[in-house]
Parts: structure tokens; C-alpha cells; sequence
């Protein structure tokens, strides 16, 4: 497996449709790389929801959210020679909204849950295993201890392993800091990188980083920024928090 690490800037993407173009880029590239077990964060446009109200219809909203830009990715990535073929959809859990798409060269697994590992596992492990394999944004927690569902000792162990063998390859993350609004972007075969977006959607890439960045990361490098929202007084932090909040309330669904 070629592990190649480049710094070039990738631009935040402007909506779903730039996102999933670079999403099947990212996986192309680690395919060629021999990464066959790839993991994708997709960050999900707002459908009916705000950034306050954070998915008022659960999983399923954020199903039908997510189920376009998959399939726009799966749409090129089958393209490629090797991974080329039909694809059969199916709902693994209708409870979890897990989905599946699944080919003799090309499976991919949407929301995946604790509860669907083995059925994973079979697909990826199995005699007839495609060659490549993406899970798009799991729903089980990998930091710290793992859920419950996992289990404990030896179990949980050949669950932490399993899943792990699952290289990010596309990730794109929203969170605030204090106010700042932040985008981390994986986008093989580039390191981690933090952007800063400003009110007029642009972004500054501040940081680069062959892991993941931990918010306590993030935390450092903005107050290092004098500009940062952290760096402001109390009052032009709550001034700036209320018309952030006000904008959100507009957005459509």
C-alpha cells in the first residue's frame, strides 16, 4: 500500500455536488493506492432542519439527505476499471436507516451500526468480498471506549480491529469553536486539514496534519489566530453567536 502524504490545499467544497465529486476522487486515488476497505465522512446538506434544530426527523431525514451524494459517488466510482458493474440496493436495518449497495467488485455500507458489524464483516471477509469496500458516516463511536453494542473484552477487540482497518479517505467535518465555524477535510491522498469559514461561506486553511485533530487541537490553533472568535470580548462574541442564530433561523428547508 502506497501511504503517500501530500500537503496540498483541497478547497472546502461549495455544496453536496463539489463534495461528492471530490469524495470519488479521494476514493479513486486510494483505490489505485491499494486501499480496499476505505471509510467516508459526507457532511449532509440541511433538509427541513437548521443548524439549531439539528435533525428534528432522526437518522431517516438524514438518510434522505445522504442517499443522492451516495449514490452521485457510487455513480463514478463504478466507472473505474476494476469496480465496474451493476449494484444492488437494499435497506440493512430499517430501524437504523442502514443501506447497502452491493456488486460483485463494489459494495457500499450508509450508516452502519454496531448492530449490522457482522453482517459487514461477512461482506468484506466473505468468499465472494468485492474488491473494494466504503462505509459512509458509521454510527458507532470509536473514541474512547466503544459502545456498548460491541460488546467487551476479545469482542470488542476484534470489533475495534475490524472497524479500524477502515482508512478515511474522504472526511468532511463541520463544528464551532467559540463561535469560529471550522471544517476539517481528509481527502486522500492529502493530510488532515482545518479550515476557518467566514459568514460569506469563505474558508482559510490554518492547519495540516497527518491525524485527525482533536478539538483540543483545533482549541490551540485559533487561539493563536488574534482574529478568532475566542480572542474577542465576551460582548462581540454574544453580538456575533445571536446573528449566527438568526441566519439559521432563516435557512430553508
Amino acid at each position: 500500500m502506497n501511504d503517500r502524504r501530500v500537503n496540498r490545499v483541497v478547497p472546502i467544497p461549495d455544496g453536496p455536488v463539489q463534495q461528492a465529486q471530490q469524495a470519488a476522487q479521494a476514493i479513486e486515488t486510494a483505490w489505485r493506492d491499494g486501499v480496499r476497505l476505505q471509510r467516508l465522512e459526507l457532511l449532509l446538506p440541511l433538509i427541513g432542519a437548521t443548524d439549531l434544530d439539528d435533525w428534528p426527523g432522526g437518522i431517516r431525514q438524514q438518510f434522505k439527505a445522504a442517499q443522492p451524494m451516495v449514490e452521485s459517488v457510487l455513480r463514478t466510482v463504478k466507472q473505474i476499471k476494476g469496480l465496474q458493474g451493476p449494484l444492488a440496493a437494499n435497506i440493512w436495518d430499517q430501524g437504523d436507516a442502514v443501506g447497502a449497495w452491493t456488486g460483485k467488485n463494489l459494495a457500499c455500507v450508509l450508516f452502519p451500526t454496531a448492530g449490522t458489524l457482522d453482517k459487514l464483516t461477512q461482506l468484506c471477509n466473505g468468499p465472494d468480498a468485492p474488491e473494494l469496500v466504503l462505509i459512509v458516516n458509521p454510527q458507532w463511536e470509536t473514541r474512547g471506549n466503544l459502545v456498548s453494542d460491541f460488546g467487551f473484552g476479545q469482542r470488542k477487540a476484534e470489533a475495534e480491529r475490524f472497524i479500524n482497518s477502515f482508512q478515511p479517505t474522504y472526511c468532511l467535518k463541520q463544528l464551532r469553536v467559540y463561535g469560529d465555524s471550522i471544517r476539517t477535510l481528509k481527502a486522500h491522498p492529502n493530510r488532515w486539514q482545518v479550515h476557518v469559514v467566514d459568514r460569506g461561506g469563505s474558508s482559510d486553511c490554518i492547519a495540516t496534519r497527518d491525524e485527525q485533530p482533536s478539538y483540543q487541537e483545533i482549541e490551540a490553533l485559533l487561539r493563536d489566530r488574534p482574529e478568532s472568535m475566542m480572542n474577542k470580548s465576551i460582548f462581540d462574541r454574544i453580538k456575533i453567536e445571536f446573528a449566527f442564530n438568526q441566519d439559521s433561523l432563516k435557512q430553508q428547508p
